[in-house]
């Protein structure tokens, strides 16, 4: 596991994990982290830049794409999606910040793509449950998700093609849009049950 930074703003810094086996990466993820405070973003102090740009990772493929763009307009909208799943933070999603934790959160993504396959292949309770995660996350959290508080998953599909579902994803507290996602997952050889 390689862990260091991608990219340093006057306000944010990206970093970057990378997941070797022997010479063959197998999987990758950034984090975007802010300095802020109620009045919004603060500038990194000059040290903390030059400490941070000390720990660039090495030039590879992964490191010079583009930072992720803010998300369309639309996204930030209930009208824009068209399945939704009702869910409850617990108290082991919250990490020592008071925020439910990053990981709980990308499990609530597959909560909603597992409860939209079942919806849509009519799986009834007792049924069999497809096995069809997604394989790929592209995650963007837009505010801060606590416990306790009743929150909704929304999703729509963006696309389908021979081997994968793209889907799109926001987290919902009422009307505010606390969080989006891109999913993409296998399109399965999907049956209802008998």
């Amino acid at each position: 596991m390689h862990t260091g930074v991608r990219r340093v703003g006057r306000s944010s810094v990206t970093f970057g994990q990378e997941v070797m086996v022997g010479d063959k990466r197998v999987g990758s993820g950034d984090a975007t982290v802010v300095l802020a405070d109620d009045s919004g973003p603060l500038q990194l102090p000059d040290e903390l830049i030059a400490d941070l740009d000390e720990m660039r990772l090495p030039e590879t493929g992964v490191a010079g794409r583009p930072a992720a763009t803010r998300p369309r307009p639309e996204r930030l909208h209930r009208a824009h999606y068209s399945y939704w799943v009702p869910l409850r933070s617990r108290i082991g999603d919250v990490d020592s910040n008071q925020h439910v934790n990053y990981i709980a959160l990308a499990t609530w993504y597959d909560e909603a793509v597992a409860a939209f396959t079942l919806d849509s292949i009519g799986t009834t309770a007792g049924g069999t449950v497809a096995d069809l995660p997604p394989w790929s996350y592209q995650i963007q959290y837009l505010g801060e998700v606590t416990y306790p508080g009743n929150y909704e998953v929304a999703l729509t599909v963006r696309s389908v093609d021979t081997g994968s579902v793209h889907y799109e994803l926001g987290v919902f507290r009422g009307g505010t849009c606390l969080g989006v996602a891109d999913a993409i997952g296998p399109h399965g050889e999907l049956h209802p049950s008998h």
